[in-house]
């Protein structure tokens, strides 16, 4: 990623509030954005619920498949969230989580419903004890995702060049807490999943 005179003070460049003005490197403004991190949001809530219910309940089978596709979901949601913000991906990856970053082959639709079900990945259920922490590093996420959202709507609504810099900057601070939570939580949820073949 290029230097620029408006990346966030603590990653080591030098930045005048009255003089930033933030570019699409740093701070990246595509549309979709708003939509994918929503929707990262959701998955992460629904796989921790599904987790959740698998361990405290006896349909334990059942949670863990639909959970598996939340997986499935998350990770291909945030590869796109990657492709459009190169400053989430590099965060992703100082956390290991490249994987999150790089494409996948698109499925074939067109295989038989037997031959989907043998590509079937098998999700280990999380030990009991974690679930409090599984679900309070998901709300952790969630809230992350949801304060990028608010803080690029911010940004771009904001008039003054100092102001749409200090939103950029938060806006980036809080895609490092999303990477670093996800790092945190993948370890108690045995993410990521193995590639399903086609």
């Amino acid at each position: 990623m290029p230097k620029s005179t408006c990346y966030p003070a603590k990653a080591g460049y030098g930045c005048s509030p009255s003089s930033c003005k933030p570019d699409m490197d740093e701070c990246p403004n595509h549309p979709d954005l708003y939509l994918l991190r929503d929707a990262a949001a959701d998955e992460r809530g629904a796989i921790a619920d599904y987790l959740t219910c698998a361990a405290e309940t006896c349909l334990d089978e059942l949670f863990l498949d639909v959970a598996e596709d939340e997986m499935q979901h998350y990770v291909e949601t945030m590869r796109l969230i990657s492709l459009f913000d190169p400053v989430q991906a590099a965060m992703l990856k100082e956390e290991d989580l490249g994987f999150l970053v790089m494409k996948r082959p698109k499925p074939k639709w067109t295989a038989s419903k037997k031959a989907q079900e043998e590509a079937d990945v098998e999700v280990v259920p999380p030990n009991k004890k974690d679930l409090p922490a599984i679900r309070c590093i998901t709300k952790a996420i969630q809230d992350e995702l949801h304060a990028i959202n608010k803080y690029q709507r911010y940004m771009n609504e904001a008039e003054e060049d100092r102001v749409k810099a200090h939103f950029c900057m938060l806006m980036n601070d809080e895609k490092e807490h999303v990477a670093e939570f996800s790092a945190a939580l993948f370890k108690l949820t045995h993410e990521p999943l193995p590639e399903e073949t086609d």
